[in-house]
């Protein structure tokens, strides 16, 4: 067994998606005898794309022991690893790293704040309502969509007022939709 995993995880130092979902789908069958092995691969530094495909398939796989590394991973400085750590995290529905998570709604990067949007939405951490609501004027269009519809799935009822304003505001005809959505919600 030991061999199958070291093997599947060799084919995760690949850059190419299709490839690296089809192993992380194999990973994710074998589960827990895998998590230990995954964890020491997406501590490897030297092995960059092995090592973000391995934060995915720990997060596809679920298991509690991989949430320490993947909440440290969300300070890296290389911009892929720390999205596949948020969307491992939200896959696993992690709740206790709501706060981490909810810090990187600020991350210069604006991939990196949609998709902190999209897992606080997916672990259903409430308690990121205003950091949610602030995201409503980002900058980016489609921080602000994502931001519309996590106020409606998280049910942030203190949202309605800044939607209505997006509905007056807005230009981005995907954010006047994510707003609609998300007062549709609300009422």
């Amino acid at each position: 067994m030991t061999k199958t995993i070291q093997s599947l995880i060799s084919d995760l130092d690949t850059s190419s998606d299709k490839v690296a979902e089809r192993v992380i789908l194999k990973l994710s069958k074998i589960g827990k005898p895998a998590v230990c092995i995954l964890i020491k691969t997406a501590s490897d530094l030297s092995r960059p794309r092995a090592r973000k495909w391995s934060l995915q398939a720990l997060g596809a796989i679920g298991d509690k022991r991989a949430a320490p590394l993947l909440v440290k991973t969300l300070k890296d400085e290389r911009m892929t690893v720390k999205l596949h750590a948020i969307r491992a995290l939200g896959r696993m529905k992690y709740k206790p790293a709501g706060p981490a998570i909810r810090r990187l709604l600020t991350d210069p990067s604006g991939g990196i704040r949609v998709n902190a949007l999209d897992a606080l939405v997916e672990i259903k951490d409430k308690s990121s309502g205003k950091a949610i609501i602030k995201s409503l004027a980002d900058e980016q269009w489609y921080v602000r969509q994502h931001a519309a519809i996590a106020c409606g799935e998280l049910k942030i009822i203190v949202s309605v007022s800044k939607l209505r304003k997006l509905l007056v505001h807005e230009n981005r005809k995907a954010v006047l939709d994510g707003a609609r959505i998300a007062l549709s919600k609300l009422s």
